[in-house]
């Protein structure tokens, strides 16, 4: 079995609060099937000794996205905040406009040095679409690190295996 130097993970998080909204069917669970901490935490990712984790958390559920990094054997180390533009974004104490790409490391990874900001401002897409600007931060980030999946993804990208209930994966998951 293949394993992957580069994890990108947008995981479908549950907010135990199906009814939200006007309409009470509102948020991420009318939308598409979510997941427990305990499921997300649970999932058995095939990555070598030496990895990085790129990790999308609402600022509701971080606490709950460091136990997730935890699980799956990684250190946090820094993050990326995405500023969504063209959205008043949702919330139940503030209207919730950030979300944050949590960076974590496994085993000996030398620092990228980069030279970029960590906040971005990109404007937002369909529901829970990340923008691809994120992707292309990653990969040159990453140039040296070969294998690389993208978690719960949406469409296949070159360069990228995928797995998630949106695409045709190329790995399984136990």
């Amino acid at each position: 079995m293949k394993k992957y130097q580069v994890i990108y993970a947008d995981p479908p998080w549950s907010y135990k609060n199906k009814k939200t909204g006007g309409s009470m069917i509102s948020g991420a669970e009318s939308k598409y099937p979510t997941m427990s901490i305990e499921e997300i935490c649970d999932l058995k990712i095939p990555t070598d000794k030496n990895a990085v984790l790129f990790l999308w958390a609402t600022v509701p559920l971080m606490p709950y996205a460091f136990k997730v990094m935890e699980a799956w054997g990684f250190n946090y180390k820094t993050m990326i905040t995405w500023r969504k533009i063209m959205s008043l974004g949702m919330g139940f104490w503030w209207r919730g406009q950030c979300e944050h790409l949590l960076f974590g490391t496994k085993g000996k990874i030398k620092a990228f040095r980069m030279q970029e900001p960590n906040f971005i401002q990109a404007k937002v897409e369909r529901h829970s679409q990340k923008p691809q600007v994120f992707r292309e931060l990653i990969e040159r980030a990453t140039p040296s690190l070969l294998y690389k999946l993208e978690l719960f993804a949406r469409e296949k990208k070159d360069g990228w295996d995928v797995w998630g209930n949106e695409v045709d994966s190329d790995i399984s998951l136990p």
